[in-house]
């Protein structure tokens, strides 16, 4: 007989579901509509500025991408079990006939899985409305403008990582990695600081990258260390970022990099149920 805490049944899950919708459908819809709004304007904004020229070369589509996806991480993954925060409401939440299990899979789908699914395809909405906006209003108000690099976005142009060499696939893991490790751990917090969660947890971060690039750091010049060479002789030691190499042309650093952050992923997720099924109990 399975234990409560771990019994899986996908109809409660999806009942969940229906009951977030129900009950915050109106967060929902004013967060995507803001969003959609915000990213409209920016892009006019850009686009005017520049008397029309962007193009995905400048690098503002996959940084207006990326800055958006980190700041929803904070404002959405961040604010997940909102009923938890609330003493009252946080009792009806742990009674709802649903196992941990249960509850923590209709959560993940709606702040993590969402976040990734949803906010790409809104950027790409939002930044084909800016782009046709201006099409149809810059001749009007920028005489002799020219809109020839003025397209539209297809859906992979604003996240595809360009070519760096052999260094490619380590770099895409470690972009992945960023990308699901600034969700899982706003995650985490919002189980672990609750209302505090938007200072508590960027900070975490924050010490995290310290800890992250010494640790890194600290094992290539271990394993290599280099030397500073001023009026002939030996003054001070130098760490080597690119050395030493594990494969072709990646360093140790980048390997580092990649393992800690996957297992920052791995474990959010892990110590997420746990403090879960802590408030259950």
């Amino acid at each position: 007989m399975s234990s409560p805490l771990f019994e899986l049944k996908f109809s409660r899950i999806f009942s969940l579901l229906r009951y977030d919708w129900t009950v915050y459908k109106w967060i929902y819809s004013t967060l995507i509509a803001t969003t959609i709004a915000i990213l409209v304007i920016l892009y006019l904004v850009v686009l005017y500025a520049n008397s029309g020229y962007m193009t995905l070369e400048s690098g503002f589509v996959q940084g207006l991408f990326f800055s958006g996806f980190f700041v929803l991480s904070l404002l959405w993954t961040g604010n997940s079990f909102w009923p938890l925060r609330n003493s009252r409401r946080a009792r009806s939440y742990l009674l709802l006939p649903a196992s941990n299990l249960e509850k923590y899979l209709s959560e993940f789908v709606i702040k993590v899985f969402g976040l990734g699914i949803v906010y790409p395809l809104v950027f790409w909405v939002a930044s084909n409305m800016g782009l046709g906006l201006f099409r149809a209003l810059g001749p009007m108000t920028l005489p002799g403008i020219q809109l020839n690099y003025i397209g539209f976005l297809s859906f992979t142009e604003f996240w595809v990582i360009r070519d760096l060499g052999s260094q490619l696939n380590t770099v895409k893991v470690i972009v992945i990695g960023l990308l699901a490790m600034i969700p899982s751990l706003m995650w985490v917090g919002s189980l672990i600081f609750g209302k505090y969660n938007l200072l508590g947890m960027p900070l975490v971060l924050f010490i995290s990258y310290l800890i992250l690039t010494g640790t890194s750091l600290g094992l290539s010049w271990m394993m290599n260390p280099g030397t500073l060479i001023r009026n002939g002789q030996s003054t001070v030691e130098m760490l080597k970022f690119d050395q030493p190499e594990i494969f072709a042309e990646t360093p140790l650093f980048l390997l580092m990099c990649a393992i800690w952050i996957w297992m920052a992923v791995i474990l959010s997720y892990i110590v997420g149920y746990v403090k879960l099924t802590e408030k259950q109990v």
